[in-house]
């Protein structure tokens, strides 16, 4: 029996609703709702794109789209075409504001699934093809990367059921869990910035099956299937920075958190009857108390953008909607704490970006 084969049966085995009312903004329009938790919505463009992934690194933003690759201030204005524009980026590394590395996923015009890497060393004026290995004989996209700048010689990816380590910024490329070319829907896969030798990663298997992987120094150290009622997936996994033990995970239909690095779990947020992906989770380096959360719907009709935000470490949540927003499911997002509260950014499915400040 081979190794795929072998790989594929092993898988085959809130309490307060607050909901808060926006009238329309325009970009870059500021409206604070009249409440006791002072909310801003600002629009940070890119409407009608889907946002695939954020990335944050130091003072820029990087939105990776199904029309390219745009960045911008954190501070500000409206995000800008950075390149690539016109293909389905899924997934980046930003090493720094010149050196990127970008995954494509598309279809070409025969309807055979095309996948490359992109690379640009000179801040997104020219960007080559790389020439690489990721999928050893069969050609397989990168869904996803983790990379940790405390190991800047040392990056993850993922395909449809691998996590693969490349030491060369993703020429050669070596599984360290799963295999190449697996009958299965795609992974993810995250790092712990507090215990950067550990992994955590997860995707569906080959019947729907969801499952959740800890992977440490190489070695996996926890394996879940049956964590989370099928069918399921893994969407974010999130680390909450002052005590790094403390892990929550987005699937689809529910939100759940380990205290123990994985010893036991809890479920934080039920959402399986209406289907809701928990692709957004952030929790605040200020107070590790607040955590938010962001959800969407499978769906091409559009869907409200709903923030979930818990002041106990997700004991209890609070929703908020902003009915201004058309197509407001959320299929990222990344916090920025500060003293005076959160700034949220959230990349949308045919919503473009969003930042919502928070001033707790």
């Amino acid at each position: 029996m081979n190794h795929s084969f072998q790989t594929m049966l092993r898988y085959v085995p809130l309490c307060a609703l607050c909901l808060l009312m926006l009238s329309c903004v325009e970009a870059d329009e500021r409206v604070t709702l009249p409440n006791e938790d002072d909310f801003e919505l600002i629009s940070r463009g890119l409407d009608g794109l889907k946002v695939n992934e954020l990335k944050l690194v130091g003072d820029k933003l990087y939105a990776l789209t199904n029309d390219g690759i745009y960045h911008g201030n954190v501070e500000g204005g409206n995000l800008q075409l950075l390149g690539l524009k016109g293909k389905n980026l899924t997934s980046a590394v930003v090493f720094s504001s010149t050196e990127i590395l970008a995954s494509l996923w598309d279809l070409d015009g025969t309807w055979d699934q095309v996948a490359e890497l992109y690379y640009t060393s000179d801040g997104g004026d020219t960007w080559t093809t790389l020439d690489h290995n990721f999928g050893g004989e069969i050609q397989e996209p990168v869904f996803h990367f983790a990379w940790n700048p405390e190991q800047p010689d040392k990056m993850y990816a993922t395909g449809y059921q691998v996590v693969a380590e490349s030491t060369d910024k993703g020429v050669t490329w070596t599984p360290v869990w799963g295999d190449f070319d697996m009958f299965a829907n795609r992974m993810r896969v995250f790092i712990n910035p507090q215990l950067p030798n550990e992994l955590w990663a997860g995707g569906q298997g080959a019947i729907e099956n969801g499952y959740l992987v800890h992977l440490k120094n190489g070695q996996e150290e926890g394996f879940w299937n049956t964590l989370v009622p099928n069918p399921t997936t893994v969407k974010k996994v999130a680390f909450d920075k002052q005590t790094p033990q403390s892990i929550y995970v987005g699937w689809e239909g529910e939100l759940s958190r380990s205290q123990n690095n994985g010893q036991s779990w809890q479920k934080l947020i039920d959402r399986h009857e209406e289907s809701h992906f928990f692709f957004g989770i952030g929790v605040s380096t200020q107070n590790p108390e607040v955590v938010v959360a962001g959800k969407w719907a499978k769906t091409d009709e559009p869907q409200p953008l709903e923030l979930m935000y818990s002041t106990n470490k997700g004991q209890s949540w609070t929703e908020v909607a902003f009915s201004s927003v058309q197509f407001g499911g959320i299929l990222d997002l990344v916090l920025v704490s500060r003293p005076a509260g959160e700034r949220i950014f959230v990349g949308l499915d045919k919503g473009g970006v969003y930042e919502i400040k928070w001033n707790r």
